[in-house]
């Protein structure tokens, strides 16, 4: 029998390959308003063919939020690559690739699965190269702490504890960014029949967490959060990306985000992850705004491309069944495997279920998962960081991928 973590990194894994089966295109129209990446994980249960009372999908601490699928991206590295490569799918498998501990052995380390008081870590995402964000778990529906791991010292230090409001109910954590500096999250909630968001911050250095600011009605429909050193920015799913100063000041929308959705600080995009706009599948990013200057760059669409999501260099997308990804101005293009994800981590690599390739160095690394099963880690951008059990059965320890400690030119 399967253990939780299992299930989870193996439903996860279907996830990525979900839109692919176009099983989502009848979830899309049963269901309205959730995001796109909760679709996947539904369409995912599908595949994988778990049944009963398992709820490793939705019960955990953090879901992605804006997601990959969750939509957002990272921004940091954005090299381009001299050389083009072709990979040729094959069906129901990937190119092997180099295994990743040999081509990137600097990034591949191993962390206890639980933390001193015995609650489950669930990684979140790389901080820099030595660090990773976690949340540490109670239980699987409920999230206690926050606390980083450093790879290089072996150690684990408490950020802060995640407080739960009294009076909310169905309470839980969301999804979470951080800047390095600051940690914030969105914990969603419902009171009298109606849903509330809360979002919290916390200084990464440690210290008590605090209320930024609570939403409730349409507001709380919060898909992506993120922070701008200063306040806690988010978007919802009608579009319009927001900004609370972590103390004093209200609420304000960003300036000429009309429409836009939050990918990461401060990037974003006019796709929506809604499902009423999904039901098009084809509905292509057309813009990349930096909301720190306005800048606004123009997506080169190509004639077939559907499915278009865009960092600020790379974008994915699909022509008939070809998975495709070019740069923003419609260069550089190459055609993939399917089942990578959408958006670009730290607008470099695209990971599927089994590998990572990176569009910096047109390299393929291929991930060996020794516990049978590999996750991401859960932030509202796509995270940095991939991870898995060491071990069959009883998880003591996981393996992690940082690939925030991957050179650029490596």
């Amino acid at each position: 029998m399967r253990t939780e973590d299992e299930l989870s990194g193996a439903l996860r894994d279907a996830a990525d390959r979900a839109p692919e089966l176009d099983l989502l295109v009848g979830l899309g129209k049963r269901r309205r308003r959730r995001t796109r990446r909760r679709a996947q994980l539904l369409a995912a249960a599908a595949v994988v063919g778990v049944v009963g009372t398992s709820t490793v999908v939705a019960q955990g601490a953090f879901s992605s939020g804006g997601g990959e699928e969750a939509a957002a991206t990272s921004t940091t590295t954005r090299p381009k690559p001299e050389k083009t490569m072709t990979v040729t799918p094959r069906p129901q498998t990937q190119t092997k690739g180099t295994p990743v501990g040999k081509l990137w052995p600097q990034a591949l380390f191993q962390m206890p699965a639980k933390n001193a008081d015995g609650w489950r870590y669930r990684p979140i995402t790389g901080i820099n190269a030595t660090e990773v964000l976690l949340a540490a778990e109670p239980s699987a529906d409920k999230a206690g702490k926050i606390e980083v791991y450093d790879a290089k010292t072996g150690k684990s230090r408490v950020v802060t504890a995640i407080p739960r409001t009294r009076g909310l109910k169905q309470y839980f954590t969301q999804t979470v960014s951080t800047d390095g500096t600051n940690v914030v999250w969105c914990s969603i909630a419902s009171k009298d029949g109606t849903t509330v968001a809360e979002l919290w911050w916390a200084p990464l250095s440690g210290g008590k967490a605090k209320l930024a600011v609570t939403l409730t009605g349409g507001g709380a429909a919060v898909e992506a959060i993120g922070v701008d050193g200063e306040s806690v920015v988010w978007s919802t799913r009608k579009g319009g990306v927001y900004r609370k100063p972590f103390t004093n000041g209200a609420p304000n929308r960003v300036p000429k985000s009309d429409g836009l959705h939050l990918i990461s600080w401060p990037w974003a995009g006019d796709a929506s992850t809604d499902d009423e706009e999904f039901e098009k599948f084809g509905y292509n990013q057309s813009k990349i705004v930096n909301l720190a200057d306005g800048t606004v760059t123009k997506v080169v669409i190509k004639d077939g491309m559907k499915d278009m999501r865009c960092g600020p260099v790379w974008c994915r997308g699909r022509q008939g069944t070809t998975s495709v990804v070019q740069r923003v101005d419609g260069t550089g293009d190459k055609k993939l495997p399917k089942g990578f994800g959408m958006y670009a981590i730290l607008d470099r690599f695209l990971r599927s279920a089994d590998t990572v390739y990176d569009l910096n160095t047109g390299r393929l690394a291929r991930i060996e998962t020794p516990g049978g099963w590999s996750s991401n880690g859960i932030s509202s951008e796509p995270s940095r960081i991939l991870y898995g059990g060491t071990t069959k059965g009883k998880v003591d320890r996981y393996w992690v991928l940082n690939l925030a400690a991957v050179p650029p030119a490596q």
